[in-house]
């Protein structure tokens, strides 16, 4: 009898455990398709838009921005996520990397240093750490990117130590390959850092802080890269979101000019109902040395701009955006009688993007 209640609680003891570990172990799949349309009234050289901008760049021409599948593991104290992307999001980032490379949205594992999970070292290719915008669009107020998120990292590839010290504080230490990189750099390198630290005292708010010091060269060019941005996310009430932000950068290259580069950009979204909802955005950008932002020319770029979004989304699992967007003319062009894609531009963009997860 006693042999037979021990073989039931090793049995039910056994069950108890497996079902924990059934809970503690997740397995998700999910998907992202964004489906867009644009038509710059400028003049326009070519297919692309704007050499600055890497996403919905294509010109009148229907094409895929985004087309992600992303997979994620987690167990106890160890998680992993892998991401695979086509589109011509993918196309215009990862232009330097070898094409096996432009596949990758995601690479990534992790493991927690403490029983409670608050402490966590990743290695791989991870999201940025810098800015309030990703490359999923339906996450994003708005159906373009700013400025500021265009001309900063949408990805960043090594090691980051994450830390949520408690609900309101988390902090973060990176050591990455350079600004927006998978592939190391060539010849003799020194890696870059990275800061994070988020402040949220209370749900409707974000603060956040982000930093970047290091290289985008081998050690020979001898370029030091310091880089700073601020945002704020606000939720007021269950109609108004609003996000703000600020970049601030500093260059200097042996042989070249030093300079600094800014710009910043404040949304405001009205949800008028569940499914409906209107966005503003006003921005500036100032790289008159053309240290990040690349441009048709040797001139920097210098722009200001406004746009105006209406989304509309469809059930639980899609959304149609439509977006008009003018830039002012660039600040430094210095092309008489010559339409060039860098002067003053109007456009419209529209996007079907669905998902599941």
């Amino acid at each position: 009898m006693r042999k037979l209640f021990f073989l039931a609680f090793l049995f039910a003891s056994f069950q108890t455990f497996s079902q924990e570990q059934e809970r503690a172990t997740e397995i998700e799949i999910s998907g992202f398709l964004d489906l867009y349309y644009g038509y710059d009234f400028s003049y326009v050289q070519g297919f692309k838009r704007h050499p600055f901008l890497y996403n919905h760049s294509r010109h009148n021409q229907f094409n895929v921005n985004l087309a992600l599948l992303t997979g994620s593991f987690k167990s106890g104290r160890f998680r992993a996520t892998l991401g695979l992307q086509q589109g011509t999001y993918a196309q215009d980032n990862l232009i330097g990397e070898p094409k096996a490379y432009r596949w990758i949205n995601q690479a990534n594992v992790g493991f927690a240093l403490n029983s409670n999970r608050t402490l966590w070292l990743d290695a791989g290719v991870l999201p940025s750490h810098i800015g309030s915008e990703s490359a999923v669009s339906r996450d994003n107020l708005t159906l373009s990117r700013s400025l500021t998120a265009e001309n900063s990292p949408y990805f960043e590839t090594g090691f980051r130590l994450g830390w949520d010290y408690n609900e309101k504080w988390y902090f973060a230490l990176l050591v990455i390959n350079g600004w927006q990189r998978i592939q190391g750099i060539e010849g003799k390198s020194d890696p870059s850092f990275g800061t994070q630290m988020t402040y949220k005292p209370d749900p409707n708010t974000t603060l956040n802080w982000s930093t970047f010091l290091g290289t985008n060269k081998n050690r020979e060019a001898q370029q030091e890269r310091y880089f700073s941005n601020l945002y704020g996310n606000f939720s007021l009430g269950n109609r108004w979101k609003m996000i703000s932000g600020l970049h601030l950068g500093y260059q200097s290259e042996e042989g070249k000019e030093s300079g600094a580069w800014w710009g910043f950009s404040a949304i405001a979204q009205y949800n008028w109902t569940t499914n409906f909802a209107t966005a503003l955005r006003i921005e500036h950008y100032n790289d008159p040395k053309k240290l990040i932002a690349e441009t048709m020319g040797n001139y920097g770029l210098q722009r200001s701009g406004i746009s105006l979004n209406l989304d509309r989304k469809i059930g639980q699992f899609g959304v149609f955006r439509l977006e008009g967007r003018y830039l002012s003319p660039n600040y430094n062009l210095e092309v008489v009688g010559v339409p060039i894609p860098d002067n003053e531009s109007f456009f419209l963009l529209s996007s079907f993007s669905v998902w599941f997860n």
